[in-house]
């Protein structure tokens, strides 16, 4: 909710607004008061409005409407109101007897009247208010996915080089590598699937799950290359059918940070655990490690991690998280998402 257009901000704008808004009153004020009583007058009205309309558009609606608690809600709305009310006449009141009045005036229930529609009308209008601030907040969520999305295609399209060519050559390697080193041509075959996977599924809004565990698993063969020892790998899955579709590039940052943080190459009983649990419309994957020596209390973390709390934020809002700890010389990552 920064900028909205050139450098001017919401929260100027909304200024901008007050300002006027004061200066009206006191234009209206001057027919019948001096100047220093209309401005008085109009400090105080515009105060309250102020009061009335932050009170709830940034107070009483997100702690308590926005949670769930509407009863509470529209109590509290009441009492809120009515404290309004209380406080702009009796504020209004109180002014005019000590400061301008020649002889005290009485309470008049006119007047109580007459400043509880105006704030009843004003708080109408931070319900108003609030609907705004949040319209202005998802687009800014769109725009920020918008161009999150437009950079990765950017970078994709910098990174393909020639796709097609760099397929053929591999083709050609592989054809080769057949004959001296079979080896050498399976790990040939899971780069070029890898390479597909970038350049095909990647840009993609969703792909199939399965898809998406395919390039994992080249991937986690093609690191195996520089272990000492083997690596225990196991995937579990639990009501996940291969048609699911999810994001692209999810689970590659928590697999990929095993490799850079947490996998002792030296050891001989290094495993990857990766479990994948669909209940209730979510899909729950947690990626399990033994991580190397470190010291007490540090927890393994990267770029990646941080950059997919990002994505997970900009895709899903707070309908999804990422979770990453240490218990013993075992790493748990895990995240949550909503599938449609």
């Amino acid at each position: 909710m920064r900028a909205v257009h050139k450098g001017i901000s919401v929260k100027v704008i909304q200024w901008i607004i007050w300002a006027i808004l004061f200066a009206i009153h006191i234009v209206v004020l001057l027919p019948y008061d001096v100047f220093g009583q209309a401005v008085v007058y109009s400090l105080i009205n515009v105060g309250s409005y102020m009061l009335i309309m932050y009170g709830n558009a940034l107070w009483l609606l997100p702690a308590l409407y926005e949670k769930g608690h509407k009863t509470g809600y529209a109590l509290a709305a009441v009492l809120f109101i009515a404290a309004a009310i209380v406080l702009k006449y009796g504020s209004s009141f109180y002014v005019y007897n000590w400061f301008f009045a020649k002889k005290p005036e009485t309470f008049r229930w006119s007047g109580l009247m007459s400043s509880m529609i105006t704030v009843v009308l004003v708080f109408v209008s931070s319900i108003l208010f609030y609907i705004a601030l949040h319209f202005f907040r998802l687009k800014q969520k769109q725009d920020a996915l918008q161009k999150q999305h437009a950079q990765a295609q950017l970078d994709l399209l910098k990174a393909q080089v020639q796709p097609h060519f760099l397929f053929n050559t591999l083709n050609n390697i592989y054809f080769v590598a057949q004959r001296e080193s079979p080896v050498t041509a399976a790990l040939l075959d899971k780069l070029s699937q890898i390479m597909r996977y970038f350049v095909d599924d990647a840009p993609k809004a969703s792909i199939p799950i399965s898809s998406e565990l395919a390039f994992i698993i080249n991937y986690i063969e093609l690191e195996k290359m520089r272990m000492r020892y083997p690596l225990k790998v196991s995937v579990h899955r639990a009501g996940v059918d291969d048609g699911l579709m999810v994001p692209p590039m999810l689970l590659i940052p928590l697999v990929e940070n095993v490799f850079k943080h947490g996998v002792d190459k030296q050891r001989m009983d290094n495993f990857i655990d990766i479990s994948l649990v669909m209940k209730e419309g979510r899909l729950r994957v947690t990626v399990e490690n033994l991580v190397a020596e470190q010291q007490p209390g540090t927890v393994q973390s990267g770029v990646g991690l941080r950059n997919l709390q990002e994505r997970l934020q900009l895709l899903y809002a707070h309908d999804a998280g990422l979770q990453a700890n240490r218990r013993g010389n075992i790493f748990h990552a895990t995240f949550d998402i909503p599938v449609r």
